[in-house]
């Protein structure tokens, strides 16, 4: 039952990593086509990771963050230096460790919806490590655009991975300064 239920976690969050690409892909045809071009290419090879992983209910933390780097650099194509990314070395000493799959996908997605980089203004997002949790914390910069529609599905998609798959919770701060999230690391034992 735990299995079934990740898996139908996991198919909701596939299509919003696809659609929401899409969309930005459509964006930047319309500005740019060569930047089109290059966020593509670089979209293709996000994807590819996706289809490997997408029968996996977790993977390593090494690759996770290589896809999160990927990722981010596909971000870059839109948002120039409106948002950094900064990884502490001694996540790159924890390749034991796993992660449910696009997990920092999510989170630097959320970092980038939620708040308005600007070049003068850039979002800071830093991802580290605290004894057995990865730590993700991005600063606050005030989007003045008032959001669409309700949001926190995917952190709530989250959690409840986290629920099934181990018996630790995520742990939440938001501050009008700071988000932070706290996420146990998974070993197999």
């Amino acid at each position: 039952m735990a299995e079934n239920k990740i898996a139908q976690l996991k198919s909701q969050l596939n299509p919003h990593f696809l659609f929401n690409n899409l969309n930005i892909l459509d964006q930047l045809i319309e500005e740019d086509q060569k930047i089109a071009s290059l966020f593509l290419n670089d979209f293709a090879e996000l994807y590819r990771y996706s289809l490997q992983t997408s029968g996996s209910n977790l993977v390593l933390l090494i690759d996770e963050i290589q896809f999160a780097c990927n990722y981010f650099r596909l971000m870059e194509h839109k948002y120039g230096s409106s948002y950094s990314l900064v990884i502490d070395q001694p996540i790159y000493a924890s390749c034991d460790k796993f992660i449910p799959p696009f997990t920092l996908q999510l989170l630097l997605e959320n970092a980038i919806e939620h708040n308005l980089g600007t070049v003068q203004h850039p979002v800071d997002i830093r991802i580290t490590i605290e004894g057995d949790n990865l730590i993700i914390i991005n600063s606050r910069v005030k989007n003045i655009k008032k959001k669409k529609r309700e949001g926190g599905r995917s952190l709530e998609n989250l959690q409840q991975q986290y629920a099934i798959l181990t018996h630790k919770k995520i742990q939440l701060q938001d501050t009008e300064t700071e988000f932070r999230m706290q996420l146990p690391l998974i070993e197999f034992q």
